[in-house]
């Protein structure tokens, strides 16, 4: 329902801003907590004013070619923490052309163009693992005195992400230039509580480095099980098959009988223990909701963009009303489902649905594995690894947006491993996706305490860390 606020006109700053949402009573709480607190204007912390990057010319390949700068773009940019599984890169002639904005470690980086405002104010830090990288005209770049494990979790926090909502502009897109980041007001804390807050943020990042590197160790003990961890088909530009074939298979399109496939299949029919279809140890669930017939109800809604690709896991799920769901919002997923992508351009965007997201609602852009007589870890692993994708690849049908057909699982073929080689590829991955759940709590712990201590004090907020 829509409401009206009055503003009196010598409360207007004419000289900047006379749009209604920056005049929201929303933002009036966070002004009074602020106001009590010893708070620095962030432009006054800075190295060197805040900066954005740019995207160098499309048209010149050679700002492209070779690949050798990850080119961070909103998409990227998550919750402390930059996703680089499908990352674009730049040349060294690229990077040239935006120099200035090539990012060090503990830069922190802030979003600041949007579609919607849930966007603006995604914060992450730069660490040297991140090698080298470079932003686009979407993201501000920061360098600040303030410690940049504290400035992250500001900026992530509630009131670090509701000041720049309010220092943006909803036209078109909503969106903050430089200057008006240089505006945000940062809470001033005692040296140890800052230095606290920092160091929860390098513990973080060390979790999330292990689970990954524990996730890898998953995937290569699969691969190595088949002999497939050096795995190149064999190239070719050519290949030919009878009418027969392509009778048999109803389809002629030329990618379909690509010779690497056929490898592929013959190296897993060749595995010492046998093969199975992966509807064997798998049923693709039809269990569906329909959140419309309960307008009000509130659902999470599990979209391929939730999906983190490099240990599959649920990172995210919008909270929705049942009268707004899309009409793709229809899968039911249940703890220690897998769901993965129908979709030939997303068939990395594979994840195992925790415990945390039991009854959320997945997008019918999704099969969704039930696991059969197999855990979910390994379920997880071998449908992201190349042993399953590969063949989906291959059954994908169709022109614009390429699609795996339900039908088509059927003809995946899997490798029947014994099941204590099994047991340990599900070992490692729940390990990786603890180190991911506690790297997350540490997270949200982290900003949960800024908040307290802007809400309450320092003190308060240091027994809810070692509470």
């Amino acid at each position: 329902m829509a409401s009206i606020t009055t503003i009196r006109f010598n409360s207007l700053d004419l000289s900047a801003r006379i749009d209604a949402e920056h005049y929201s009573p929303r933002f009036t709480p966070t002004f009074h907590l602020m106001k009590r607190l010893r708070t620095v204007k962030l432009r006054r912390t800075l190295h060197e004013p805040v900066k954005t990057g740019h995207t160098p010319s499309t048209k010149n390949s050679a700002y492209y070619n070779p690949e050798v700068v990850k080119f961070v773009k909103t998409d990227n940019l998550r919750e402390d923490r930059i996703d680089t599984f499908d990352i674009q890169f730049i040349s060294e002639l690229g990077n040239a052309q935006i120099a200035s904005s090539e990012l060090r470690p503990d830069d922190v980086i802030v979003t600041i163009i949007g579609a919607t405002e849930e966007i603006i104010g995604r914060a992450a830090r730069i660490h040297s693992d991140l090698g080298r990288a470079n932003i686009n005209q979407n993201i501000a770049l920061i360098r600040s005195r303030i410690p940049a494990g504290y400035l992250t979790v500001f900026l992530n926090s509630y009131y670090g992400r509701e000041q720049l909502i309010w220092l943006s502009r909803q036209t078109g897109q909503v969106n903050l230039n430089c200057r008006e980041v240089e505006e945000l007001e940062v809470p001033i804390f005692s040296e140890q509580f800052v230095t606290f807050i920092h160091e929860l943020n390098n513990q973080r990042h060390a979790l999330l480095i292990d689970s990954g590197k524990i996730y890898k160790q998953a995937e290569q003990l699969l691969l190595a099980e088949l002999g497939l961890q050096d795995w190149k088909p064999t190239h070719a530009l050519t290949f030919v098959k009878s009418y027969s074939q392509a009778a048999k298979a109803q389809r002629i399109d030329a990618e379909y009988f690509h010779p690497k496939y056929d490898e592929l299949r013959e190296h897993i029919r060749r595995y010492p223990n046998g093969f199975l279809r992966i509807t064997d140890i798998a049923t693709n669930s039809d269990e569906t909701a329909e959140p419309t017939a309960h307008a009000e109800d509130d659902y999470r809604y599990v979209e391929l963009a939730d999906i983190n690709q490099v240990i599959g896991t649920i990172e995210s799920a919008n909270e929705i009303k049942g009268k707004d769901a899309p009409s793709r919002a229809r899968m039911l997923l249940r703890a220690g489902d897998v769901i993965t992508s129908t979709v030939e351009g997303s068939l990395d965007k594979v994840a195992l649905v925790s415990k945390e997201y039991d009854g959320a609602i997945g997008s019918t852009g999704f099969f969704v594995l039930r696991p059969r007589n197999v855990q979910s870890g390994y379920l997880l692993a071998l449908v992201k690894s190349m042993i399953v994708r590969e063949q989906m690849r291959c059954e994908s049908s169709g022109t614009i947006l390429a699609a795996i057909p339900a039908k088509s699982l059927r003809n995946i073929i899997v490798p029947n491993i014994p099941p204590q080689k099994r047991d340990k590829i599900a070992q490692l991955v729940e390990k990786s996706h603890a180190a991911r759940r506690e790297a997350k709590a540490l997270l949200e712990k982290a900003k949960r305490a800024v908040e307290i201590a802007i809400e309450e004090s320092e003190d308060k907020a240091m027994e809810f860390i070692k509470g």
